[in-house]
């Protein structure tokens, strides 16, 4: 069971949700965790550890994720660029790498871990969270506008944005762009703007029964039908055909035996 939480401002524009899963379960020993482009903070349930909470960098690559055994997790599920605010080191040192908690804020994060273990409630573990969040925020950085205007464009199913075009609008070199964009959001821009079309992709295969790869291809921004599945070996590990076989639940993909 998967139970999402809403945060209050100004948190929410750092923070999308927050979820629990209890009791995830799955026959199957493996599975992938597709990437979104941006940081999680996540709290292992089953381990009253000081490392229980880790800082999940932005993937450009599948997560593999043990499901041989029922898994309870907590999580922070940050907004694109949301995540910097709360790891002490540019956001692209973090790429594809999950960091203790603790080693960005050693004296709270055990404490954060010991209070979400003993609380009883999923209310209660988002409190706690939250309330640990919002007072990380006093001090951390602020993101850039040329960032926070990129990531809008990139996001656009309408838009159709190059990162040239892009870079040209914010007014930055390429380079100085790059650097800016990966050091907030944790991958350069033209891996981010591959995986926003990746993802309308897999949102819309999501959503409908039947598929037709020519057209799901052209409606989401691909040249063609090669393009749409290079993109998906690339960030699913496997074929569109595969991805709607081995699907799972909402990002999560069976690893084949």
């Amino acid at each position: 069971m998967v139970c999402l939480h809403r945060v209050r401002t100004p948190l929410s524009a750092y923070v999308d949700y927050l979820w629990v899963a209890e009791g995830y379960v799955q026959v199957h020993a493996r599975e992938l965790v597709l990437p979104t482009g941006s940081m999680t903070l996540v709290v292992d349930l089953d381990a009253p550890t000081s490392d229980a909470a880790a800082i999940c960098g932005a993937r450009s690559r599948p997560l593999v994720l043990d499901t041989s055994k029922p898994l309870r997790r907590m999580a922070a599920h940050f907004t694109p660029g949301g995540g910097f605010a709360f790891a002490r080191c540019p956001a692209g040192e973090l790429e594809n790498l999950q960091v203790p908690l603790a080693a960005f804020w050693p004296t709270e994060a055990p404490e954060l871990c010991e209070r979400i273990f003993e609380a009883r409630t999923n209310p209660e573990r988002f409190r706690l969270l939250e309330v640990f969040l919002m007072r990380r925020l006093r001090g951390a950085p602020s993101s850039s506008a040329a960032v926070r205007r990129a990531i809008r464009q990139f996001q656009d199913p309408h838009a159709a944005c190059s990162v040239r075009s892009v870079t040209a609008q914010v007014g930055m070199s390429a380079q100085r762009f790059i650097e800016v964009f990966r050091g907030e959001v944790g991958v350069p821009p033209k891996v981010f703007a591959r995986l926003a079309r990746f993802r309308r992709a897999v949102d819309r295969i999501d959503m409908a029964p039947d598929v037709d790869w020519a057209d799901l291809a052209a409606a989401t921004g691909y040249f063609d039908q090669s393009h749409l599945i290079r993109d998906f070996r690339q960030f699913a590990g496997l074929t569109p055909a595969a991805y709607v076989r081995q699907r799972t639940s909402q990002n999560h993909v069976r690893v084949a035996d």
